[in-house]
């Protein structure tokens, strides 16, 4: 039992507690970086990060993921599940592109059975079409394995 003398500090110590953490004195580390809008992106090619220009094997299947940074330089993985990605080969004879199930930002691409040059391009946006922001085309080229 508290005595009631020591019952008012109980009290305030309490309210201070709860004040702190409601403005966010909790000092949650993995909270998502405040400007969500990406500035650069780079892929990830199963598992292995790639730079343009894009190379991939005809009658492949790959996983692609996307890392979005904003101006900050950061990563955007923490907002990616109220956001989405893109990714859009031209021409559309470069491969099929299948999102990843509760992934926005991976994708499965499945590409061409012939050697075939082209663009990939990557997008972001708060929607499956991920169509607010849109980087330029970078290039790709699906050859035959062994003779690139």
């Amino acid at each position: 039992m508290i005595s009631a003398t020591r019952k008012p500090a109980v009290v305030f110590l309490f309210v201070l507690l709860a004040l702190a953490t409601a403005c966010g004195g909790g000092g949650d580390a993995t909270a998502p970086p405040p400007d969500h809008t990406p500035t650069t992106y780079s892929l990830i090619v199963n598992g292995i990060p790639k730079t343009a220009p894009y190379s991939l094997a005809t009658k492949q299947q790959v996983t692609i993921q996307i890392k979005f940074f904003n101006a900050a330089g950061e990563d955007l993985d923490a907002v990616e599940a109220e956001h989405f990605g893109g990714l859009t080969l031209n021409p559309a004879s470069l491969g099929t592109v299948t999102r990843v199930t509760d992934h926005h930002y991976q994708f499965l691409v499945a590409t061409s059975p012939t050697p075939v040059s082209g663009t990939l391009t990557v997008s972001f946006g708060h929607d499956e079409p991920a169509n607010e922001v849109s980087f330029d085309p970078a290039p790709l080229e699906v050859f035959v394995a062994g003779q690139n």
